[in-house]
């Protein structure tokens, strides 16, 4: 679990707690645009396991077998549901054997947005489409084979969000040699970047990463629903305020959808 302030971890063994500001084989530490990147980049470097997985602070993935969605197939449930911490019963041993080792990643459930991926990028606060674009044309100098991939999950209108994800070892160690050969390039192109532009960046290149990997045969892929936590901070996040609104507008829903286009719409034409 990823964390980058001081606050009270929450007592759950099965889980290990990284600061992303970590040191040691980590030339990315001082990099604060990674945000948490950075931690997943540390454990690349200085650790090996069978599986590699992060969650951030505010945001889990809820192992629970009834919310899991089996890919290509399935039923996509909520994304994701608000509560205030994360209760050790949520993730013990026993929970974790039954659901992990049955698959070669898990992402978060894609959740349906309306708009696509290009599109709300650039109209997100602090985010520009022209990064996007260039971490594209990257892509496809340098991995043309993920293009396809590209195409498929920018144009989509479904986003994996949080930086996220549950992977066996060789896929996560393939995903970082993929993901931090791109934002290094990027960071070499940009002009004048913004603020934790590569984290927003790695948002979106696991959905095209993970995409990708699904289309690979013999790979066993899987999604989650997210656990948002109101209960750390929660003044520029509102994940309460966020709860009530989600009663009445599911995320991921039709209308809640139609709400976010609207909006877009409404910035793109005050621009």
């Amino acid at each position: 679990m990823v964390y980058h302030k001081n606050l009270i971890l929450p007592e759950i063994p099965t889980l290990t707690f990284l600061r992303s500001d970590l040191y040691g084989k980590n030339h990315i530490a001082d990099k604060e645009d990674y945000c948490e990147l950075r931690a997943q980049y540390y454990v690349w470097k200085n650790q090996k396991s069978d599986y590699a997985g992060f969650f951030h602070y505010r945001r889990y993935l809820e192992l629970t077998e009834d919310k899991l969605v089996q890919l290509p197939n399935g039923k996509r449930p909520v994304p994701y549901r608000i509560q205030r911490f994360p209760q050790q019963k949520q993730y013990i041993e026993e929970k974790i054997r039954s659901i992990i080792p049955r698959f070669d990643a898990i992402a978060p459930v894609r959740e349906y947005t309306g708009v696509s991926v290009w599109k709300r990028y650039a109209a997100s606060l602090g985010q520009r489409g022209d990064d996007l674009k260039l971490v594209y044309d990257i892509i496809r100098e340098k991995y043309p084979d993920y293009l396809s991939a590209a195409d498929e999950y920018l144009n989509g209108k479904g986003e994996y969000y949080g930086n996220i994800f549950i992977m066996k070892w060789r896929c996560f160690d393939d995903y970082c040699q993929w993901l931090f050969s791109i934002l290094e390039e990027f960071d070499n192109r940009v002009q004048n970047p913004l603020p934790r532009t590569d984290g927003y960046l790695g948002e979106r290149l696991f959905g095209i990463y993970f995409t990708w990997l699904c289309r690979q045969p013999g790979i066993r892929c899987a999604e989650l629903p997210r656990i948002h936590f109101y209960g750390y901070d929660d003044t520029n996040h509102a994940f309460l305020r966020a709860k009530f609104v989600n009663f009445f507008l599911p995320p991921g829903s039709q209308g809640r959808a139609m709400l976010r286009s609207f909006t877009i719409k409404h910035l793109e034409d005050n621009t």
